[in-house]
């Protein structure tokens, strides 16, 4: 009792607002693999590259695999002290960059021996980037996968086409083949 006589009303903290306030034990997000972030580590050296060479880290580990695991990204990301949704996103946003999600059962399969990216950007849609898409689309068939890709910054030379890492400026079927 409060000593006006009223019953003192104790706040009770909910479950919720327990766990809330409780320290985090891991951090956010996917769960590292030891073994991935050992190869992350000694493929790019004893030291953590500084924050500003995010970009080379994942060219590194992209052209090493074939790709960017999710796994590799998530090891990448502790081991550089980044959040793992800086790192996927800037992966992501480079057209040069092969994101690869696991399957259901944890697998990740790599992705096709070679991609081909057309550019979506108006200079190249202008220049006839979606023709070239459909036709380079029919003409290399299912074992080569042909994607739209945002600008590939070479709009002086559209349209563009890149196999591989490599540009292929004022693109054609024939020379993109």
């Amino acid at each position: 009792r409060s000593p006006w006589g009223v019953k003192a009303i104790i706040p009770i903290q909910s479950a919720a607002e327990a766990a809330r306030q409780r320290k985090r034990r891991a951090p956010k997000g996917r769960r590292v693999d030891p073994l991935v972030l050992a190869q992350v580590q000694e493929w790019l050296g004893a030291t953590p590259p500084r924050r500003d060479q995010l970009i080379e880290a994942l060219h590194t580990l992209n052209d090493r695999l074939h790709g960017l695991p999710t796994p590799h990204l998530a090891a990448l990301a502790q081991w550089m002290k980044l959040s793992q949704a800086e790192v996927y996103e800037v992966a992501r946003f480079y057209h040069h960059f092969e994101v690869v999600r696991e399957d259901a059962s944890g697998a990740c399969a790599p992705p096709p021996a070679l991609t081909v990216r057309v550019c979506s950007s108006l200079a190249c849609q202008m220049a006839g980037g979606d023709d070239l898409l459909a036709r380079v689309q029919a003409l290399l068939g299912p074992d080569v996968r042909v994607q739209a890709a945002p600008c590939v910054g070479r709009c002086e030379s559209a349209p563009v086409a890149v196999v591989h890492q490599h540009p292929v400026l004022q693109a054609t079927p024939a020379a993109v083949q």
